[in-house]
């Protein structure tokens, strides 16, 4: 990065770190959840010249925004954005962004700041505000109603009553013009997977996004994600729960093969009642559509809603039900894992019953669990004549573990 930055210069281009990675650099971020998936923040260079200068000092460099607006770098650190200045001063175009944590910039040749309206001290505070008229900025980039959340939720920023009170008044004219589909999803993906997914969650809802996009959402679960596994099905089902879902998928375009897991997942939701009633046919179900980590994910997702209501009268007893229903689950996968060995066994129920002389019965069962634990002690055993072997051996040493038939 140091060294893109020091070829501009030597241009005479001045270039400003900006963003992202700036502000990752002031605050480092825990190794949240965001990790988990392979979210690297985005640096962003600030360059006072236009896009032609850039381009001839960069040749490789690839415009990736229409009038050429941001240009982007390949790098041995990862791509870096470039946004030309053009004929605007980097004090207009730093206060344009709208947003104080974006309206500084640090130039890393001279170690200078550019911070016209004093927002670094707001961000080194813990606070997100606006600038300028805020609510037009709303009107004008609608973007910036996502934008906003996200920085709250990665940054661990509360916004000011000034912007909430802007963002809730600019709401309903810029409404139409929000972005959702796939620019809105990537946002919320971002925020769900955050160092703290509940400020931005809770910025959507107080500036009456989420409220219009999804109404009935349940507030208290904003408060849950950050705790739940790094799950995209699981945060998305937390964090939808209450709303028209399919309605909620749909509009924001996600992919179907996620969509599907989200709704399997709100289905099981909260397990200890989803199941309980059912028990061996519910273990099953369960074990059968949802994978280990969504069952554990499942399991997480109750424990703290009961954990965030230690008071109610039912919260003990739920909780009880839960640890029944894990006991369940955990007996129901030992069932499937000596189900899938004996599947795999060499010697199958038929083979067994001509080797013991016997007709069906559970003493085949049994044959074959010994067998089955047989084999998973000497792997290499599983050969037709190394179990038919055994099977005899074992049949005398048990004469009343089988029925013979005649």
């Amino acid at each position: 990065m140091l060294e893109l930055c020091a070829h501009l210069e030597q241009r005479g281009i001045r270039t400003w770190s900006q963003g992202e990675g700036l502000l990752d650099d002031l605050r480092p971020r825990p190794d949240d959840a965001g990790a988990h998936r392979g979210a690297v923040p985005t640096r962003t260079f600030l360059c006072t010249a236009n896009a032609a200068d850039l381009l001839r000092a960069l040749p490789r460099a690839v415009v990736t925004a229409s009038s050429r607006r941001r240009l982007t770098q390949a790098t041995g650190a990862g791509p870096v954005d470039l946004l030309p200045t053009g004929h605007a001063s980097l004090e207009a175009t730093l206060i344009g962004f709208g947003l104080s944590a974006l309206a500084f910039a640090f130039r890393p040749t001279d170690e200078s700041w550019c911070d016209p309206t004093g927002a670094r001290d707001l961000f080194e505070r813990g606070e997100l505000g606006g600038l300028g008229n805020t609510r037009e900025g709303f009107l004008r980039a609608p973007r910036r109603f996502w934008i906003a959340a996200r920085l709250a939720a990665q940054h661990s920023l509360v916004p000011t009553s000034e912007l909430l009170s802007s963002s809730l008044a600019a709401l309903p004219d810029a409404l139409e013009r929000l972005p959702q589909g796939a620019p809105a999803r990537r946002e919320v993906s971002r925020i769900l997977f955050s160092t703290s997914p509940e400020r931005g969650l809770a910025f959507l809802r107080e500036s009456g996004v989420s409220t219009a996009l999804f109404p009935g959402m349940d507030p208290a679960n904003e408060t849950l994600i950050a705790a739940l596994a790094p799950l995209p099905a699981l945060r998305w089902a937390a964090w939808l729960r209450g709303t028209a879902t399919q309605r909620a998928l749909v509009r924001m375009r996600v992919p179907h093969a996620l969509a599907r897991r989200v709704e399997r997942i709100q289905h099981f939701h909260p397990i200890d009642r989803s199941v309980g009633t059912l028990r061996e046919v519910g273990i099953r179900r369960v074990l059968q559509r949802l994978s280990e980590d969504e069952i554990e994910g499942l399991l997480g997702w109750r424990r703290s809603e009961l954990a965030a209501e230690p008071d109610r009268p039912e919260t003990r007893e739920c909780l009880d039900r839960l640890r029944e229903i894990e006991a369940q689950i955990e007996r129901g996968r030992q069932l499937q894992q000596r189900s899938s060995r004996v599947r795999a066994l060499a010697l199958d129920g038929r083979a067994v019953m001509t080797t013991l002389g016997a007709g069906p019965g559970p003493h085949v069962g049994r044959a074959l669990a010994h067998l089955a634990n047989f084999v998973e002690a000497d792997p290499d055993a599983n050969s037709r004549e190394q179990l038919i072997d055994e099977l005899r051996t074992w049949a005398k040493a048990n004469p009343d573990a089988f029925e013979r038939r005649r």
